[in-house]
C-alpha cells in the first residue's frame, strides 16, 4: 500500500467524533491534523485520538499540512468558508449538514468545488 490518505478535521466538537469513528475503521487513513477555535477542546481531540498536529485556525492547518481531504464540523454558519477554503488549499471536503445557511452560500461552494 502507498501513501495514507492524510485528513484534517475543521472543528472538534461533537460531530467530529462521529466522523473520526468512520475514519478510524478505514484501513490506509490517517487523520494526520485537526483544529479548533478552543484550545481545550483541540487540545482534548488530539490527546484522545492520537493527532498530534493541532491548530487553533483553519487557514495555519491547510497551509502548513500537506492534506488530501477535510472534514468540515464547525457551525453551520462557517461551513462556506471552511470548505472554499479547504477546496482552494488543493483538499477534498466533506462537509457536515447543512451544507450551507442558503442557496446562495451552496453556490458558492459548488462554484469553489468546481474550480478546484
Amino acid at each position: 500500500m502507498g501513501r495514507k490518505t492524510r485528513i484534517g478535521i475543521i472543528g472538534t466538537g461533537g460531530i467530529s467524533h462521529a466522523h473520526m469513528t468512520g475514519y478510524k475503521a478505514l484501513e490506509g487513513v490517517e487523520v494526520a491534523a485537526a483544529c479548533d477555535l478552543s484550545a481545550e477542546r483541540r487540545e482534548a481531540f488530539g490527546e484522545r485520538y492520537g493527532v498530534a498536529a493541532l491548530y487553533g485556525e483553519y487557514r495555519e492547518m491547510l497551509a502548513r499540512e500537506d492534506l488530501d481531504a477535510v472534514s468540515v464540523c464547525v457551525w453551520n454558519n462557517g461551513h462556506r468558508d471552511a470548505t472554499v477554503a479547504a477546496l482552494e488549499a488543493g483538499c477534498h471536503v466533506l462537509c457536515e449538514k447543512p451544507m450551507a445557511l442558503n442557496a446562495r452560500e451552496a453556490r458558492e461552494m459548488q462554484a469553489a468545488a468546481e474550480r478546484a
